[in-house]
């Protein structure tokens, strides 16, 4: 015997609640700003878009457009790769410590 097809056209698509229940649209916080530029150089403001992980946060939930998310994803590569932002935890420091371990010592006297 053959089975039955199940008819695909007749079922109903129901949109998920998810979207039902959805807030208001986010809106894009570099047209807010009147940012048309997104400069890589710019690490404070980059740090904001990646996760501790080390992930470029999604345009779904940080709101950015679609364009100023490419620009966004090309800038965070280019400060990953100078090194301006850690492949990891988002933020390298560039304050270099320099210990002195070494110290002059003076002749004043016998030394043990």
């Amino acid at each position: 015997m053959l089975k039955k097809r199940k008819r695909s056209h007749l079922r109903r698509k129901r949109i998920p609640t998810s979207i039902l229940l959805r807030s208001k649209r986010k809106s894009c916080p570099f047209k807010e700003a009147g940012i048309d530029r997104i400069d890589y150089k710019d690490v404070e403001m980059l740090k904001n878009y990646v996760t501790q992980g080390g992930k470029i946060i999604p345009s779904r939930i940080s709101g950015v457009c679609a364009p100023n998310q490419r620009k966004l994803k090309l800038a965070i590569r280019r400060a990953r790769n100078l090194a301006l932002l850690s492949p990891m935890k988002g933020y390298v420091p560039q304050q270099v410590i320099v210990e002195n371990r070494f110290t002059r010592r003076t002749n004043s006297g016998p030394t043990r």
